[in-house]
This record gives C-alpha cells, structure tokens and sequence, in this order.
C-alpha cells in the first residue's frame, strides 16, 4: 500500500505543480490555464462516481486501479507533445475519465486493508506525501535548466509503476464475490444526510484548492521567488501534511475525524486570506506549513469518516461520491479563479477562503460526530 499511494503521488506531484507551467510555456493565457486544470474535477463528478461503482460492484478494485493507470499514461504521453487548444482539452477530458478515479479506490482499498488486516492508514499514506515531496525538489531542480514538459514524462513511467503494484497487491474480502445486478446507489448508508454533509464539506475544504494548483507556481514566480524555491514550497507543504498522516492515530483520537475536519478548515481559511501578501521566500514558508491543517487534517478527517460511516464493500464509491464532490467545488472555483486571478491576483485567494468558511459551517450541521 505504502508503493501504491507513492507511485501516484510521484505522479501527480509533477501534474500538479508543473502542468500549469507547461501551459504557459505553449503561450495559454490564465483563463485557459484555469479552464484546463478544471477540467480534471469537472470530468471528476460525472466520471469517478460511474467508475468506482462498477469496481465495487465487479469486485475488482486492484484490477481497475492498473488498468486504468494504463490509459492514464498513454493519455499523458500524448499530452506532452500537445500545444493546440482544444486537443489539450479532449486529452485532458479524456484522461480524467480514468486518473480521477485512482485516488478514491486507492483510499478505498487502504481502508479496506485497515478494517480487515488492522493496518494504520497514516504511516502507509504517508509515503505518498514523502514521494510527493522528492517529486518537487526534483521538479524544482531540474526547472533551473530545463523545460516543464520534460518532467510530465516521470507522470508516465510513475504511473507505469503504480499498475504493477496494484497487480501485486493481495485481495480482499470486497473482491470475493462476482458481479452482481444490486445497485450500490440503491443503499441507505450512502443516502444518510450525515454522510451527505460530510461529502459536501470534504468537497468545499479540499475544493478550495483550485486556485494553488493553477496559480501557485506562477504567482510565486511572478513576486521573484527562484524555480528552486517554488520547489521547495511544494515540498515543504507536503513535509508538513506528513507529520499528521504518521501521527494520524494521534489526532484521531484526540480530535476525532470531526475535529480534524474542523481544525482544517479554519487552519485554510487563515491559508488563503493570507496567501496574497506572502510575497518574500519567509512569509511563503510560514503559509506553507499550515498545509498540515488546510490538506492533511482535512483529508485524513474525511477519509476517516466515510470509512465509519459506509461498509467495506460501497468504499470505493463512498470516496467517489466524495470526490464528485470535490471536483465540482475544483472545477467551478478553478474556472472563476481564472477569470479573477486576470482581474487581482488576490481576488482568485480570497474566494477559496470563502469557499472554505462555508466548508466549516457545513461541519457544524452534522449531529453525527466521529
């Protein structure tokens, strides 16, 4: 599990933090850099629910996490040597059908792991922020000499990677049965407004990430923080969300998954009020490693949760209705990033801390505290 969530982390560090400079690069202006780093969540909300579905239903969560990282990496070769408009956009539409959908099985099959072996989440979890965090001090690197399209080909052979390890991964319970007619959207678990509201404040928290993905990198540099430095920031954000994943029995059970949730959420709201004026290499720092709240409490409380609230067996499209949401509060804000990052650069900051007070105030709805 621990080479699963790093082969993806690898992979998707690089997406993250340089994509939107390889945009840049073939001249896309930041309305079209925010509309294409939408498009993932977008195609995340009709996507991932409809694909983890049928894998739980199948039973064949390791076997749909290698194949569809396969599609993923030829999606993503392509991709590199794109420079129109609207190819870029059918590749990425394309692609997200099959890379959104990793995520949310991968974390169903780690808790799956945790109810039926009596593993811990945190610590596995955590070689995925550690393998996240090389990634970026090797993007950071090698930005210094060469160019952003080079380092999405480390995309491609880490999710090569990532299918030979969900092949190798042992069975679960979940994966005994054959295909069944029983429609998981027909359980009660997965209608519950407890757990309703705890997609939706997932979903705005962890949405309101939309204007760091597509505008981080290129803000910092625009202000004069070195290439290596942006580096550096990711990394240091992502060091500092370890530190909850290994201790996260820790603050489970201190903070309980609500508590969490919670902390992050006002740990976020701090983030993005103040992310406009961290303009020297200091203050960036010191905003990075609320990244621990906004990210790691956020996630582990979230993924925490459902896994008490939903059974082994719907997991994977408890976590994919999860990310339906998620990618609806990316998708929409990203794309009014953009407009608003055009406008102020601030402006595109301030509404993800919108987006997150109402994430909080979603929280404190929910009756059902864990």
């Amino acid at each position: 599990m621990s080479g699963l969530f790093a082969a993806f982390n690898f992979a998707n560090a690089f997406f993250l933090a340089y994509f939107p400079l390889f945009l840049e690069q073939i001249k896309f202006t930041p309305v079209q850099i925010a509309f294409v780093i939408a498009l993932p969540n977008i195609v995340r909300i009709f996507a991932t629910p409809i694909m983890t579905s049928i894998s739980d239903r199948a039973g064949r969560r390791r076997h749909s996490m290698a194949l569809f990282s396969v599609v993923a990496l030829l999606s993503f070769w392509v991709l590199i040597y794109a420079s129109d408009y609207w190819v870029v956009i059918g590749l990425v539409i394309f692609l997200s059908i099959f890379y959104t959908p990793i995520q949310p099985l991968q974390d169903a099959y780690a808790y799956e792991t945790v109810h039926t072996l009596g593993l811990n989440y945190g610590p596995m979890r955590s070689w995925g922020s550690i393998a996240f965090v090389v990634a970026t001090l090797i993007g950071g690197w090698y930005l210094s000499f060469g160019e952003p399209a080079d380092l999405l080909f480390l995309t491609v052979g880490s999710l090569g990677l990532l299918a030979v390890v969900a092949v190798l991964l042992p069975g679960m319970p979940s994966e005994s049965r054959s295909v069944t007619k029983e429609s998981v959207w027909s359980a009660e678990e997965l209608r519950d407004p407890q757990f309703l509201l705890v997609v939706l404040s997932g979903g705005l928290l962890l949405g309101s990430f939309s204007a760091l993905y597509a505008f981080a990198s290129i803000y910092w540099l625009s202000v004069g923080i070195s290439d290596a430095m942006v580096g550096g920031l990711w990394a240091l954000g992502t060091l500092a969300e370890i530190g909850i994943f290994v201790w996260g029995a820790f603050f489970l059970r201190h903070l309980g998954a609500w508590g969490l949730m919670v902390t992050g959420g006002v740990a976020s709201i701090i983030r993005w009020l103040l992310f406009p004026f961290a303009t020297e290499a200091w203050s960036a720092i010191i905003l990075q490693l609320l990244h621990a709240g906004s990210f790691g409490m956020v996630f582990l409380g979230v993924v925490s949760y459902l896994s008490k609230l939903v059974s082994n067996k719907r997991l994977a499209t408890a976590q994919g209705l999860f990310q339906t949401a998620f990618g609806a509060v990316m998708g929409i804000s990203g794309i009014a990033s953009g407009w608003l990052y055009e406008v102020e650069q601030a402006y595109a900051f301030y509404l993800m801390s919108g987006i997150c007070m109402a994430g909080v105030l979603t929280l404190l709805l929910v009756s059902k505290r864990v």
